[in-house]
Formats: C-alpha cells, sequence, structure tokens
C-alpha cells in the first residue's frame, strides 16, 4: 500500500488526477461551535470545532463536521432562513486504489482511501468526502 502526505491541494500527486470540478444538490443548516470546543469522529479520523473559530455544518443527515467561519462565510450563501448553500464548486479527486493519503487538513489528520475523494477548497486546503456522499449530494459539472 502507498502512502503519500497531503497538506494542501499543491500536494496531491499527478498519479491521481485532474481534479474535477462539482457544485451541492442540497442545502444545510449550520450551528455554533460548543463551548469549550468539540470532536467529530468520522471514518478517516478525528476532526476538532473550536469555539469563535469554527462553524459546524448540519446536514439534512444529521451529519455534522467542522468549518472554518473565514471559509464559510466565503463559500456559502444563505438560501432561505437558516439554510445555506455552498455556492463555490467543490474540486475533488478520488484516492487511487492501494493508496492511502493522510490529510492534513485545518481541523485535523485524516487517512483517506480509496472509494473516497480528496476535495481541494478555496484557500487550498483539503478536507475528504466519501463516495457515497460524493454520489449523494454532488454533482459533477464539465
Amino acid at each position: 500500500m502507498d502512502h503519500v502526505t497531503i497538506e494542501t491541494g499543491d500536494h496531491i500527486p499527478s498519479t491521481f488526477g485532474s481534479l474535477r470540478k462539482a457544485i451541492l444538490k442540497s442545502t444545510v443548516r449550520i450551528r455554533q461551535a460548543r463551548p469549550g470546543g468539540e470532536t467529530f469522529d468520522k471514518p478517516w479520523g478525528t476532526l476538532t470545532a473550536t469555539p469563535q473559530e469554527d462553524l459546524v455544518i448540519v446536514q439534512d443527515s444529521g451529519e455534522e463536521y467542522p468549518i472554518k467561519r473565514g471559509i464559510f462565510a466565503e463559500t456559502y450563501e444563505e438560501t432561505e432562513p437558516g439554510r445555506y448553500r455552498k455556492i463555490a464548486q467543490s474540486r475533488l479527486v478520488q484516492v487511487p486504489e492501494g493508496t492511502v493519503a493522510l490529510l492534513k487538513t485545518l481541523e485535523g489528520d485524516l487517512e483517506v482511501r480509496n472509494p473516497d475523494f480528496i476535495v481541494v477548497g478555496e484557500q487550498n486546503e483539503v478536507y475528504a468526502n466519501d463516495a457515497e456522499w460524493v454520489e449523494a449530494n454532488l454533482e459533477f459539472v464539465s
């Protein structure tokens, strides 16, 4: 199994292929990070939300994950009271079979494997989306 560490979008090996653009199909809610902070266990590792720095995205399924306040402000818009849609296009690439990608995200380290995706954010930060979530929530654009 190959291991590769990825701190920013610039560190994604060319052997992974080109980044594909996608748009979010659904809207989400947000909430404040809890006082004292909180953690979110994801299939790839644990993410941390810090009050004053992070918001928490809440999907209709109940799934939650942290996002930096500044990134949220730059990449989401309110579509109706309390509902937000990501307006920035996502750029993502699927992790190749036989590879473990260690992502150094803004909220913690994640180990991502095929068939899941590495996403590159607006500030060239990286994070992960699982393949099922991508299928259900994103639409690839040409």
